[in-house]
């Protein structure tokens, strides 16, 4: 083996690693772009406190992150790529050595696999929750009282508002729209209610649904024992970028980010007065705080 070939052989190993991360990262993000897309645009979202310093702070974090790999590989790499070459030299390699750096392979892009599907799931409710947060500040010009990720028992309440014509548990859920709707010459922004089933372009489902459900009866559970008043909030199940509408009547109201400010003061689930608001809100706020410390 010429010396080239040993050079470009040992440098070629040594950074199949991250080639291999790379190339699952490349091949995934492409296959999401060419399939599905945010139903809203992040850019045109109202600003929310903090937005920018948010993104900054995640920039940062990631800056040090890869100095941090470049200092090591600064270190380990010179090392590595002398010990490799020598053994490519005497062309005397163990083959655990070979199953090791195989099975490292394997398991990297399977992980780096799962972690970008988890992190295309986070970004869209991540996103979805952001554009309700956005369209809930209106409400608090019009007085209600608006707490966001309210921490319950293993799971939390996406927004919480709190107002003199009753409470309302929200459940934000994002949802892609599918490029092969849209080619297929369907309406991939519409979502429908029927028979109590959510039914998009190309799938259905039931789950959002239950959990508002869930969701709302803990809420009225916790919130009649820490107040000591029958509280019985009404669950609002949102759907960003969706168009919504319903072919039958659903259990409670399904809506899009957009029709928050106007339909919530028209709803009338349960009539409070000041001092009773009042005291909701100091309960629901005592327990955000505590729930921080």
């Amino acid at each position: 083996m010429s010396e080239l070939t040993t050079n470009l052989l040992s440098i070629v190993i040594l950074l199949s690693g991250m080639g291999v991360v790379l190339l699952v990262m490349f091949v995934m993000l492409k296959h999401r772009d060419r399939t599905v897309r945010l139903p809203i645009d992040r850019e045109q979202l109202t600003r929310i406190p903090a937005l920018g310093l948010q993104n900054q702070i995640q920039d940062l974090q990631f800056d040090v992150l890869s100095a941090l790999l470049m200092a090591v590989m600064a270190v380990c790499f010179p090392f590595a790529y002398f010990g490799l070459k020598a053994f490519l030299t005497i062309g005397s390699i163990h083959w655990l050595l070979v199953a090791f750096i195989l099975v490292g392979l394997i398991y990297s892009g399977y992980r780096t696999w799962k972690t970008m599907s988890q992190l295309a799931k986070v970004r869209l409710g991540h996103t979805a929750e952001l554009a309700t947060a956005s369209e809930l500040i209106g409400l608090q010009a019009l007085g209600y009282q608006v707490f966001h990720d309210v921490q319950a028992d293993g799971f939390n309440i996406d927004h919480l508002v709190v107002g003199q014509n009753g409470v309302f548990a929200i459940e934000t859920k994002g949802r892609h729209k599918r490029t092969k709707d849209k080619k297929n010459g369907g309406k991939d922004y519409q979502l429908f209610f029927k028979d109590n089933r959510l039914t998009f372009p190309s799938w259905t489902e039931t789950k959002p649904l239950e959990q508002a459900t869930r969701q709302g009866k803990w809420v009225g559970e916790w919130l009649t024992k820490s107040v000591g008043l029958p509280i019985n909030p009404l669950p609002v199940l949102v759907f960003p970028g969706w168009f919504v509408t319903s072919q039958s009547k659903p259990p409670f109201p399904i809506m899009n980010h957009k029709q928050l400010v106007k339909a919530i003061p028209t709803l009338r689930s349960q009539a409070f007065t000041h001092e009773q608001v009042n005291a909701i809100v100091y309960q629901v706020a005592q327990k955000c705080l505590n729930d921080n410390v």
